[in-house]
C-alpha cells in the first residue's frame, strides 16, 4: 500500500495512505487531502489507479503541480518521489516496492551507507549490498507464546511478519542495524507502543508485535 506522509517548511503535516482509485489534493473541503493555503487551488491535483501504479495529474492548477523539482501535467508516481504544491512536499512511500511476493527484495546501498545512520531505504544505481563489502547485523527474532522457542533467523534483507490483508509489517536488514516499518493494516508495536507512520530502527531486546503475534530481537555479538 502507498501513502503520501506530507510536511511544510520541515514540519510534519501527517501521512494518508492511498486507498481509493481517485485521491484529490487541493483546499477545498472534502478533498481527499486538504491543504489550506489560497494558493492552493481548490481541487490542485489527484493521484488515480491505473493497473498497479499511481499515476499524478495536476488538474490544470493556478500554481502548478511539481515531483522532485519539475512542473508536470501527468506523473508516474514511483518510490521516494516527492510532490510539491507550493510550498507543502508530499514525499510518496510505496511499500509494495519495498515488500515483494516472496516477502523479500534485494536491498540497494550507496557505498557511504556503511558508515552512516540513514534511513532504511537506500537509492543507488550501482551493485547491491553483495557486491559491497557490508558488515550486516546478525539476529533472530525469538516467538512468544504457544510457539515459543522457534526462531525466525533474521539473516535476509527482508523478513515479512504478519499476513497480508490484515496486519503485515516488513523488518529491514541494513548495515546500521535492524528496521521496522508497516506495511498493511495496524502499525506493529514495538515494546507496547505503535511505531510512527515511517521506519523505526530496532536495539536489542525489543519486545515487537504484529498482530497476535510476539517476538523479541536478539543481536548476535559484533564480530
Amino acid at each position: 500500500m502507498a501513502k503520501l506522509v506530507a510536511t511544510r517548511a520541515g514540519a510534519a503535516l501527517g501521512s494518508w495512505f492511498i486507498e481509493r482509485d481517485r485521491v484529490v489534493i487541493g483546499r477545498a473541503e472534502g478533498v481527499g487531502i486538504r491543504l489550506e493555503d489560497q494558493a492552493v487551488s481548490k481541487q490542485h491535483a489527484a493521484i488515480e489507479l491505473v493497473g498497479n501504479d499511481h499515476i499524478l495529474h495536476d488538474l490544470d492548477s493556478a500554481n502548478g503541480t511539481f515531483v522532485n523539482g519539475t512542473r508536470i501535467a501527468r506523473h508516474l508516481m514511483r518510490h521516494g518521489d516527492v510532490v510539491e504544491i507550493i510550498d507543502f512536499q508530499l514525499r510518496y512511500v510505496d511499500h509494495k516496492s519495498v515488500v515483494g511476493q516472496d516477502g523479500e527484495r534485494t536491498m540497494i546501498f550507496h557505498a557511504s551507507d556503511a558508515g552512516t545512520a540513514a534511513g532504511p531505504l537506500g537509492r543507488s544505481p550501482g551493485a547491491d549490498a553483495r557486491a559491497l563489502d557490508l558488515k550486516l547485523p546478525e539476529g533472530v527474532l525469538r516467538v512468544a507464546g504457544q510457539d515459543g522457542g522457534r526462531e525466525i533467523a533474521l539473516d535476509r534483507a527482508l523478513v515479512a511478519l504478519g499476513r497480508r490483508g490484515d496486519e503485515y509489517a516488513a523488518i529491514f536488514r541494513r548495515p546500521q542495524g535492524y528496521f521496522i516499518a508497516r506495511v498493511e493494516g495496524k502499525p506493529p508495536r514495538v515494546n507496547g507502543k505503535p511505531i510512527p507512520d515511517d521506519w523505526q530502527r530496532l536495539a536489542a531486546g525489543d519486545l515487537i508485535q504484529v498482530g497476535l503475534e510476539k517476538f523479541e530481537l536478539a543481536l548476535a555479538a559484533p564480530r
